[in-house]
Formats: structure tokens, C-alpha cells, sequence
């Protein structure tokens, strides 16, 4: 299972550093098109903030399970390695949870969006599908936290030093 959420993990990264790259490519072209030829891309904007949601949403997982989110660890780096690894479990227990109400939170986001049919301002884009797709980033971020979550119970049971 383990290995199955950091393939997902990774296969999303991968998909959102694409994304990343056609963002730029379409802001570079829609810029070059305003000043050479005094005609912008239609759509820019709605693919610009699209791309960047799926960029912030499918890279979670793959951040936490390389654990490079942002911490301020200080005070915690001076307790004794156990009390450590205890907080990395409570603050992955949190995160886990917190991920698991985030996500049902936003499948029902996602079907309010489709009943209502709600689109883009410019090419009238469903949002949906996008969030559905946002989803699967919530999705994988809450099973990485619920990974660490059972790595560092071992840890604490085990009073593992390392």
C-alpha cells in the first residue's frame, strides 16, 4: 500500500510540474502575443488559475511524504528524540484528519459546482472536473499523513532512537 501512495505521489508531482511547465508556456506566448501582435490569448486567465490550483493541490502528497513542508521546529528540536517523534505523530494524526473533513468537504463542493453548472469567466470551462481532480490530491495528501501517522507510532511503541 505504502508503495502504491508514493507512486500516486509521484505520478501527481510529475503531472503538476507538466502543468507548471504549460502555464509558463502559455503566459510566455499570451505576452509575446499582446506585445508583438497587440493580441492576447483568449483564456489565459482561466487556464492560468486552473493550472495553478492543480499545481497547489496534486504536489501536496509528494511534499509530505518527502517532508518538506514548512516547520518551525526549535522548540521541538530540543526535547528528547521520543517527544519528538510523538509530535510528529500528533501533528500527523491531525493532518490526517483534518484531510479526511477537507476532502468530504470538497466532494461536496464539487457537486455543488455540477448542479449549479458553474464555468469559467472566458471559455465557460465546467469547475467540476477540476475540483474532482483537486481532489485526488487531497485524497493522497490525507492517505501520505495516515502513512506517517502509522511510521511514527511503530517509532514511539518501538522507542526507536534512530
Amino acid at each position: 500500500m505504502e508503495r502504491l501512495i508514493n507512486k500516486l505521489s509521484r505520478l501527481s508531482h510529475i503531472i503538476a510540474q507538466a502543468i507548471l511547465l504549460a502555464m509558463a508556456g502559455l503566459i510566455t506566448l499570451d505576452v509575446l502575443g499582446r506585445w508583438i501582435f497587440k493580441q492576447p490569448i483568449t483564456g489565459t486567465v482561466d487556464f492560468t488559475e486552473i493550472g495553478l490550483a492543480l499545481v497547489v493541490f496534486l504536489t501536496l502528497a509528494y511534499t509530505h511524504i518527502k517532508e518538506e513542508h514548512i516547520t518551525i521546529d526549535f522548540v521541538v528540536e530540543r526535547f528528547s528524540k521520543r517527544v519528538q517523534l510523538l509530535f510528529s505523530f500528533s501533528i500527523n494524526l491531525i493532518i490526517a484528519m483534518l484531510m479526511v473533513i477537507i476532502t468530504w468537504s470538497t466532494v461536496t463542493y464539487a457537486l455543488r459546482l455540477y448542479r449549479a453548472n458553474t464555468v469559467t469567466g472566458d471559455l465557460n470551462i465546467p469547475l467540476y472536473p477540476i475540483v474532482f481532480l483537486a481532489l485526488i490530491g487531497l485524497g493522497l495528501f490525507a492517505l501520505t499523513a495516515c502513512l506517517h501517522v502509522f511510521y511514527y507510532w511503530k517509532k514511539v511503541v518501538r522507542n526507536d532512537e534512530s
